[in-house]
């Protein structure tokens, strides 16, 4: 239930609407409440605010025309330059980076603001009868519109400096990084408690045996989520194992088997087994950052290779992304390794969850950028250079392995497809020395059982 609730709020939190509507009943809710003050009190009679008196409800209603055409104007106005916002931000970043600014706060509040004000002159010129009502006064629900009204020139200007800084390329990887940085910091926590109920194993040492019952998908999709906490408690109540055969983050087909159950239980047939397992996952038609940390890297990626294109030919854009990427997979190297068997209390094994290791991120982050800017020296040896940087905090043994690969095929690339000799013999040289700096790493002992 609480993985469900998560990925309710992020759907509502990357919508135009929830902001705006909520503003909008607010706005509803103010109106009411200045009439029915309005009905009490006198703006007139309150020293030194004689002047700020109408003198009928037709004044009034006049001004609340104005303001609510007006703002309806700019909300218009506040619409466009959103789609055109929209439109360079798919053309230069991707598409996937619409959602980005379809979750940006400032621009939902903004076009949040603007329709309240319509919505509260409305609601005000529709109290206000200027026959019945021609002896009353309405000061307070007026100038509280134009209150509103001031505070939408001023959203006006921060809105327009917001979509301008917004399209910015440091601006875009900066989100981006701060993004990947709150999914690393849930998923991998910065210091492991001892606990023996959760451990990591590799997962070819696991020896669950041969008798075990595939689950599989109901339907396609994105897997957002997995409810870990439902699975260990069904596996234990049921006294089995299950071991997830995918990750958060990939797509999964509707004939793919999702799971393993090893010694199912024999009360239950298949698909009641089936239903319990899709039960505690979530599916989406596209993925998210909430336990899928590849999804920031494919981003910054996504941009670098635009960038590289030979339409935009833009390495400045390329480096960028390669310093984010770098960031944040080196936050990963520093924090323990994931956790992938969880034990019940009694210390049997009920979970088994298929996890990330670190030359899947190094694949996930550079394959695409090593695949389109394997010919441009500049932006090869910026990479070669910000992955020595990121060798020298690479300690554990399992990945100082996967680093080491990962350099053969660099290497590879460079002595295959780089023409200049100069860029050759840079880039070889560079990979040499991180070669140099990985193998003076000794894991040590603790590091070795995470």
């Amino acid at each position: 239930m609480h993985q469900r609730l998560i990925l309710i709020g992020e759907r509502m939190r990357s919508s135009f609407w929830v902001i705006p509507a909520v503003m909008m009943a607010a706005a509803m809710g103010l109106a009411q409440l200045m009439l029915m003050l309005d009905e009490t009190t006198t703006l007139s009679d309150l020293p030194g605010l004689g002047w700020m008196g109408l003198r009928d409800p037709d004044s009034a209603r006049s001004l609340l025309t104005t303001i609510a055409a007006s703002t309806i104007s700019v909300a218009g106005i506040v619409f466009s330059i959103t789609v055109v916002a929209l439109t360079l931000a798919s053309n230069q970043f991707g598409p996937r980076l619409v959602r980005n600014f379809m979750r940006d706060r400032g621009t939902q509040a903004a076009l949040g603001v603007f329709v309240a004000t319509f919505i509260y002159a409305l609601m005000v010129l529709r109290g206000i009868n200027a026959v019945e009502d021609e002896g009353s006064s309405h000061d307070l629900a007026a100038h509280t519109a134009v209150v509103l009204s001031v505070l939408s020139i001023g959203v006006l200007v921060y809105f327009i400096h917001n979509v301008a800084l917004s399209i910015q390329v440091d601006s875009v990887t900066f989100h981006i990084n701060r993004e990947f940085s709150t999914a690393i910091d849930k998923l991998y926590p910065s210091e492991r408690k001892c606990d023996q109920r959760v451990q990591s194993y590799p997962p070819e040492k696991l020896q669950l045996g041969e008798n075990f019952l595939s689950v599989f998908t109901r339907k396609s999709g994105y897997l957002l989520a997995i409810d870990k906490a439902a699975l260990l408690s069904w596996a234990e109540k049921h006294n089995c194992c299950i071991r997830m055969d995918r990750h958060p983050g990939c797509f999964i087909n509707h004939w793919s088997r999702l799971a393993r159950i090893y010694q199912p239980p024999r009360q239950l047939d298949s698909e009641e087994i089936s239903k319990a397992i899709n039960n505690a996952i979530s599916l989406g038609p596209q993925p998210t950052a909430e336990q899928d940390v590849v999804f920031s890297v494919h981003q910054l990626a996504q941009i670098a290779v635009r960038a590289l294109s030979p339409g935009i030919n833009d390495p400045f854009t390329a480096y960028t992304c390669i310093d984010r990427l770098v960031d944040g997979i080196g936050k990963v190297l520093q924090r323990p390794q994931l956790t992938n068997c969880f034990h019940d209390e009694k210390g049997e094994l009920r979970l088994v969850t298929s996890v990330l290791g670190f030359g899947d991120l190094l694949s996930a982050a550079f394959d695409e950028i090593r695949e389109y800017g394997r010919e441009s020296g500049v932006v090869m040896r910026h990479l070669l250079k910000c992955l020595a940087e990121l060798a020298q905090i690479c300690t554990r043994k399992n990945d100082v392995l996967a680093f080491n690969a990962y350099l053969d095929r660099l290497a590879e690339d460079i002595a295959t497809c780089m023409e200049d000799r100069f860029d050759r013999t840079a880039a070889e040289e560079m990979i040499a020395g991180t070669r140099q700096i990985l193998a003076h790493h000794q894991p040590s002992l603790s590091q070795l059982c995470l």
